[in-house]
């Protein structure tokens, strides 16, 4: 399993990566107004598939259990969820305008981000549509059709990049705005061929999922989003505190600004390591619990942490050795390079820290323990995370105003602090199931 998750999660972090090379390339100007942006979209798309991810351990119990006729209602009742959480998502990127002028962005960046969250608002349905059908697809285990798919909506998002930024094949030079557009027929793309894809299977077929049973079913609507706002909720704090720096420090100027997008975009490609591998480890450790294997248990985390340890020493190295050469990849503009290679400094620290709460997370939802690991990634990164991180960045409290490098300092701390927690939690979780004090129902039969 952990190859294809590897892989789509690769793909998707890719498009982001893509994005920003591409628009450091057209100019300074439109890599910051992509990262301003960027702030605001992502960390909303991440509490929109989070609820959604709902989907995965409830179509998986159906098809361990051989409840085939129920997946294909908790798909159309999904669609209903996906459906609205889309229109108010578009909503938002339609009025952040207002916000921008708000938080005082500067004049260059604020047309160009303005615009290209106009463009992104038009592909939120595709986005919850196609993680819809994705989750679908993960909750029998057929992985290898999303992650063709993914690749193959990475080629297209590079294509679609190339024309609309630059102005190729006939097409308009937008720059910035052009990757918006780009991602909107990216998602559209991949959501298209998920639905052909799903029409056409005959692993489907017993499902009905084409049915016309599309009238909502409230009780259904509210087990899905119990279960789906607090993963939905805990991918939004942990995605929303580097997007409210980004706002933060976009009246810093241009330079500031975009080598902050340089040093978090590297970071979000490196973050998949340890990511695959936490989902991995949710898998694992749910398909153990439902079969009270409790002494593998405890053998599957010692393993996770190691191979989260050996990854971390990989990437640090990486980021320490080739931070210079990496910035460059992204622009060619040497005071962002400079300032984005020692911004990376902080992202090769936090490697260890971020690599062993998200193992802790990720052994945590296994075993079904969602909603106490919410409120401490909320502890984490907004009760100590972040106001340590602007008061070095922005006040002479503690010492002289740091700018940058002070909210990076207090993203190390956050993770630092939830990496302490995740694990406490997960030591607690572990010994209470040893004992056979609690015998949670299979993710997976």
């Amino acid at each position: 399993m952990a190859l294809p998750i590897f892989t789509t999660q690769l793909s998707q972090m890719a498009m982001g990566v893509v994005d920003t090379v591409m628009s450091g390339h057209a100019s300074t100007v439109d890599l910051a107004a992509v990262a301003v942006g960027s702030s605001l979209w992502i960390p909303l798309v991440f509490l929109i598939v989070g609820i959604l991810m709902a989907i995965t351990p409830t179509i998986a119990h159906y098809y361990g259990a051989s409840d085939y006729h129920k997946m294909g209602h908790t798909i159309r009742q999904s669609l209903w969820i996906g459906l609205i959480l889309s229109l108010l998502g578009g909503t938002v990127l339609l009025s952040a305008h207002h916000l921008f002028v708000f938080m005082d962005i500067k004049a260059p960046i604020l047309p160009i981000a303005t615009d290209y969250l106009y463009a992104i608002a038009w592909g939120m349905p595709a986005i919850a549509g196609y993680h819809i059908l994705r989750y679908l697809n993960e909750g029998i285990a057929n992985l290898i059709p999303i992650m063709l798919i993914g690749l193959l909506g990475l080629l297209v998002n590079i294509l679609c990049n190339y024309a609309l930024i630059f102005g190729h094949f006939g097409f308009p030079s937008l720059g910035g705005v052009g990757a918006g557009w780009a991602t909107v027929i990216t998602h559209y793309f991949m959501f298209l061929c998920l639905l052909i894809y799903v029409y056409k299977s005959k692993k489907f077929i017993p499902i009905q999922l084409f049915q016309a049973d599309l009238a909502p079913h409230f009780q259904e609507l509210k087990t899905l989003l119990k279960l789906g706002l607090p993963i939905g909720i805990t991918f939004f704090v942990e995605g929303s505190i580097f997007s409210v720096i980004s706002l933060f420090l976009a009246s810093m100027g241009v330079v500031t600004v975009a080598s902050h997008q340089i040093a978090l975009s590297f970071s979000s490609l490196i973050f998949i390591f340890p990511l695959s591998l936490s989902i991995s480890l949710t898998i694992q450790i749910g398909h153990q619990c439902g079969a009270k294997q409790w002494q593998m248990i405890s053998d599957t985390i010692k393993a996770g942490y190691l191979i989260s340890f050996g990854i971390s020493i990989f990437s640090a190295f990486l980021i320490t050795r080739f931070s210079t050469e990496i910035a460059s990849l992204y622009t060619d503009n040497h005071e962002v390079i400079d300032l984005a290679s020692h911004l990376m400094i902080f992202t090769a620290l936090y490697q260890f820290s971020d690599g062993i709460q998200l193992c802790s997370a990720g052994a945590l939802r296994g075993m079904k323990d969602t909603t106490i690991p919410m409120l401490l990634s909320i502890v984490s990164y907004w009760i100590i995370g972040f106001p340590l991180g602007y008061t070095l960045a922005l006040t002479d409290i503690i010492t002289d105003a740091m700018g940058a490098k002070g909210f990076w300092i207090g993203l190390l701390c956050g993770l630092t602090l939830s990496a302490i927690l995740m694990t406490l939690r997960l030591y607690v979780k572990r010994k209470k199931w040893l004992k056979g004090l609690e015998c949670p129902a299979p993710i997976l039969k």
